[in-house]
């Protein structure tokens, strides 16, 4: 007679135990069909204009469609994949589907128009993942460069905008740049979203910037909560020895607005108080050509954000690292245009972005004697006075 199959310890006859065993036949039916058909992998990107092609066709097509596309003409776009692929900031592999080229055109769109990675990825053909990877890429690659970008050509002489202009030479005669902070807008996790907000309610990052009279940046922190006020962000990266902050030359200053302190080596503008009617006069006749001076900051985050539209935001959800570079890569590549193509499309249009910040929080003392701050005041006062008396020349 023959014996009864092997239950494995499972009784039919339980309602409960033929539920499980049926759930797990249903389990192995799936698995081996799955098995036994053979996957496909299926193209997303059927394109016939690859990335490459068209990045081909813009070198090859009129000079205005890379200005409007790369925010920058030929020989400059040119110059840059030079300058990534002998410098080895963007190593060009052999098995490497995507030439520098390429690679530095996808990061160039992607900030000059602020564009998602699925936007990027239908115009390229690629994926997202490959996107995100070129993206970072050039935005590392451009921070590297930042040492040698961001810095002072000349600080020995006084700039021809300042020497050429009756208004300001020679009492602005010593000063190097102008001093500024600028928001940028930040996307942050939800528990650390109340240090970023600003006091507009938005979230940002608190960019410090430094330019000279070129509009050239020489120096940027990024990365503060937006929460920080303009003097602190100044005091760190006085304080900070890894900051590598350009402090002026004896003598020389920034001009910075009423944020910031008055002290050697940055040039306030005189507070409102009390005061004569000449000693006002005196003032405020110098705080308005001070304002000349010190708005070619504002001018330069004007051109700096009008060209490249992720600042703008609403910034993509990258991690708060990738999103300070982005900030120093815009910089770094404000600089580079500025040296490649001094006659701008964008400097025709300067707009005051930012305006003067109210006066906040002062500056704690950064290594600068009493007697060194009350020499400073004095200066300015004879400066004012000086101005005044000429005022009509």
């Amino acid at each position: 007679m023959a014996s009864a199959p092997p239950n494995f310890g499972v009784n039919l006859d339980d309602p409960e135990d033929a539920r499980r065993a049926a759930t797990a036949v249903l389990i192995l039916q799936w698995h081996f069909q799955i098995h036994r058909v053979p996957r496909t992998r299926q193209l997303v990107h059927t394109s016939a204009m690859t990335g490459q092609g068209w990045v081909e066709d813009l070198l090859g097509g009129k000079c205005i469609r890379m200005l409007n596309n790369m925010r920058m003409d030929v020989a400059t776009f040119i110059q840059l994949c030079r300058i990534m692929r002998e410098g080895g900031y963007i190593i060009e592999g052999p098995c490497d589907k995507v030439t520098v080229e390429e690679s530095v055109a996808i990061g160039l769109y992607g900030l000059s128009h602020d564009l998602t990675q699925r936007v990027l990825g239908e115009r390229f053909q690629h994926s997202t993942e490959t996107i995100h990877r070129h993206v970072r890429r050039l935005c590392q690659a451009l921070v590297q460069l930042a040492p040698i970008a961001l810095r002072h050509r000349n600080t020995d002489t006084t700039h021809p905008r300042i020497r050429n202009n009756r208004r300001l030479y020679p009492w602005f005669k010593d000063c190097i740049g102008a001093i500024d902070g600028t928001h940028v807008s930040a996307s942050v996790p939800r528990g650390e979203q109340d240090a970023f907000r600003n006091r507009k309610g938005t979230l940002s990052q608190n960019v410090l910037a430094a330019c000279d009279h070129d509009m050239r940046f020489v120096y940027v922190r990024a990365g503060w909560e937006g929460s920080a006020h303009d003097s602190r962000v100044l005091l760190d990266a006085l304080s900070n020895p890894d900051a590598a902050f350009p402090v002026p030359p004896a003598g020389k200053y920034y001009a910075v607005d009423a944020a910031y302190r008055h002290m050697p080596g940055f040039m306030a503008p005189f507070k409102s108080g009390p005061g004569g009617r000449s000693q006002t006069a005196q003032k405020g006749l110098f705080n308005r050509r001070h304002s000349s001076v010190r708005n070619i900051i504002e001018r330069t985050f004007g051109v700096w954000k009008m060209r490249f539209k992720i600042l703008d935001g609403p910034m993509k959800n990258y991690p708060i690292e990738a999103q300070r570079n982005i900030v120093v890569a815009c910089c770094v590549l404000h600089n580079f245009i500025r040296e490649m193509q001094p006659y701008d499309v964008y400097l025709t249009d300067e707009a005051n972005m930012e305006g003067a910040d109210t006066e906040g929080a002062q500056m704690q003392q950064f290594h600068v004697t009493p007697e060194a701050i009350h020499d400073w005041k004095e200066l300015r006062n004879a400066m004012a006075d000086h101005m005044y008396f000429h005022r009509n020349e």
